[in-house]
């Protein structure tokens, strides 16, 4: 307590009440700046932290949209799988149906071919003559014949066919007896 009383006597007052102002100020500037200082290194750890945050989002989110990525790619390889099976089903059954058709056309060109037959061996052989409604029956099933890829053999025949003295309207009862099977009897 001595040095207070040493302090009193040999220094004014008014100039301890300046030294004790003097050192509050300065404690004062000096709390300041120490809070400047702190609040600059929050804001920039928490900078900091808020960068580092969101760099984790960010990569979480790329993991996210990987993660989504490689379920998509799953479905799409499966979509791609099925649609290869798909594809090769139909394939097998256009196949089928292309046999098909193939079986089905032979048989209508056979089909054909044996009525130009039987159709040629009827007007040329037995009956000589043929009317204009039969031919053109026979002209048809030929343009049914020849578009199923049918061959030349039937060719000849149809000239032969063409070649026939055409049933006229006079000729008509006699034709029409011979149509039948009747004996004709000529008066």
């Amino acid at each position: 307590m001595s040095e207070l009383n040493n302090l009193f006597s040999s220094y004014p007052l008014s100039e301890l009440i300046l030294l004790i102002v003097g050192l509050l100020a300065a404690g004062k500037s000096i709390w300041s700046l120490f809070e400047f200082w702190l609040q600059k290194i929050d804001i920039h750890v928490g900078e900091r932290y808020r960068r580092q945050e969101r760099w984790d989002n960010f990569d979480q989110k790329i993991d996210n949209l990987m993660a989504n990525f490689d379920n998509h790619i799953t479905a799409v390889a499966g979509k791609i799988d099925d649609l290869k099976k798909q594809n090769e089903q139909t394939h097998q059954r256009q196949e089928q149906m292309d046999r098909s058709l193939t079986l089905v056309q032979e048989r209508l060109q056979e089909t054909a071919r044996g009525y130009l037959l039987d159709a040629h061996h009827k007007f040329c052989y037995e009956i000589g003559k043929i009317d204009d409604l039969s031919l053109q029956s026979i002209e048809r099933r030929y343009l049914f014949y020849k578009t199923a890829g049918g061959d030349t053999f039937i060719d000849h025949l149809m000239e032969e066919i063409r070649a026939l003295p055409r049933v006229n309207y006079y000729d008509k009862d006699q034709s029409s007896a011979k149509y039948r099977g009747e004996d004709i009897k000529n008066d």
